[in-house]
């Protein structure tokens, strides 16, 4: 089947995991031990028995796998659950964690709860608000060598960073993706101005959301903290929404959402 990646494609109106598109990972090896990519489904529906059956859902990939899926694909591979029959939700579940693995070649976790508990997952951040960056000193390609520790000072922080400035282009379409990063680190203080100016470079920069985490992630560690989480949440785009997360320390899967996802 042809891809769905910048193509103008009719959403199916029966079960097609065949649309499933997965794009491998391009250097895999970021230097996180630890992570996943948690999507937030809000377009689960399928028949069981004589009912229509609702959910919304977070669906979680290894960063290790070998591929993550487009998520133009996956949207339209849940839509064409709509007019299925199951037996159960259970069978539905079992289904799209199956046709998933498959595709991310990697086994993958599936969470869901009623349409109406969606505020029991909604949390927003809460730490240092990173300054804005002028317009004339934002670096024209990401470079990590802008970041930098604060001068003077030397002691061991734990610190929680966040922008919701965080903006980088498809690198199908160009358009524009908007998020909110969160950045927890221990160690020697980074500076925040330069972490601003760093940050700045993504809102030019084409790339897909996890590999931008990637690039993150590796980056801050140059800086050598002695631990470090980076979480991105991008906002939902056609039903679906993603939140890669990539730590040095081991972390249990968390389905937490922005309200402005």
């Amino acid at each position: 089947m042809v891809g769905v990646l910048g193509q103008t494609v009719a959403a199916p109106d029966s079960y097609a995991p065949e649309i499933l598109e997965p794009i491998q990972r391009v250097g895999r090896d970021t230097g996180a031990p630890y992570g996943c990519d948690v999507w937030h489904l809000y377009e689960l529906s399928w028949c069981v028995g004589g009912s229509v059956s609702h959910w919304v859902g977070w669906l979680s990939i290894p960063a290790h796998s070998p591929a993550t899926v487009e998520s133009k694909s996956l949207k339209l591979y849940l839509n064409s659950l709509n007019f299925h029959r199951f037996d159960s939700d259970e069978q539905a579940f079992a289904v799209i964690v199956s046709d998933i693995s498959q595709a991310a070649g990697a086994t993958v976790q599936l969470e869901c709860i009623g349409v109406d508990q969606l505020s029991s997952i909604t949390e927003e951040l809460s730490g240092v608000n990173l300054p804005a960056c002028s317009e004339s000193e934002v670096p024209e390609t990401i470079d990590g060598d802008v970041l930098t520790h604060s001068p003077g000072k030397g002691n061991v922080v734990s610190e929680h960073v966040i922008s919701h400035s965080l903006r980088s282009l498809c690198p199908v379409t160009a358009q524009p993706d908007w998020g909110s990063l969160s950045i927890r680190y221990a160690g020697r203080p980074i500076d925040h101005n330069s972490l601003s100016r760093y940050l700045s470079a993504y809102r030019t920069h084409q790339g897909f959301h996890e590999q931008c985490v990637d690039q993150i992630y590796a980056d801050l560690m140059t800086l050598q903290p002695e631990s470090l989480q980076v979480t991105a949440f991008y906002q939902r785009r056609g039903g679906v929404d993603i939140t890669p997360w990539r730590s040095s320390e081991p972390l249990s899967i968390q389905p937490q959402r922005l309200g402005r996802q």
